[in-house]
């Protein structure tokens, strides 16, 4: 099973969310920068009509959001962004990538039933996932079963990959049948 578990003292906004660029020329992009100020180096950038742009915080000015691009992370102005989703939460349906180093493995759930498990040096594994619903008694967990005994907790929290320079809003701990524990941070952005 998978549990979206939220600290105390979430935004508003509960991050992660998806963005849509909006308000960019056609023949223009949208800057991604260094650091959350429009003279910080460009380091990236979006195209006018970019969609599932995944934002994992604001910086403390509510003005800049930090997102991931390849191995790095960058700022992006907000006033150029449009929310797509009210954001995750119990509701949330959309697919999951989670990965976690040493050993490296990944683990991505679809908004079906299906999700993959894989170690980096084996092939990944399909597994059933149920039907996905908010945990009894919490209305910020979501919850549903991963193949015949895995289990995982999904929960809103700062996370760094230790490998690269970016930065998660949801951290994982999963458990597999062989007693195994892993842990990682996830993205709610396709892949």
């Amino acid at each position: 099973m998978i549990l979206l578990i939220t600290g105390q003292g979430v935004a508003a906004d509960p991050w992660p969310r998806l963005y849509e660029v909006t308000g960019v020329a056609a023949d223009d992009v949208l800057n991604i920068r260094s650091e959350p100020r429009a003279s910080a180096d460009e380091i990236g950038a979006l195209a006018p009509d970019a969609r599932d742009v995944e934002i994992v915080r604001r910086d403390e000015s509510g003005s800049w959001g930090r997102i991931n691009v390849m191995e790095h992370g960058g700022w992006v102005s907000m006033r150029y962004l449009a929310a797509q989703s009210p954001g995750f939460d119990a509701g949330y349906s959309g697919p999951l990538h989670c990965y976690g180093t040493e050993p490296f493995w990944s683990l991505s759930a679809d908004p079906g039933d299906t999700a993959e498990f894989r170690f980096f040096d084996a092939e990944p594994a399909a597994l059933s996932a149920g039907a996905r619903q908010p945990a009894m008694g919490y209305s910020d967990r979501l919850r549903f079963a991963l193949g015949d005994g895995g289990q995982a907790i999904i929960r809103r929290a700062e996370c760094s990959d230790g490998m690269s320079n970016n930065d998660f809003a949801l951290e994982i701990d999963l458990v597999l049948d062989d007693d195994r524990f892993l842990t990682g941070c996830c993205s709610i952005a396709a892949r």
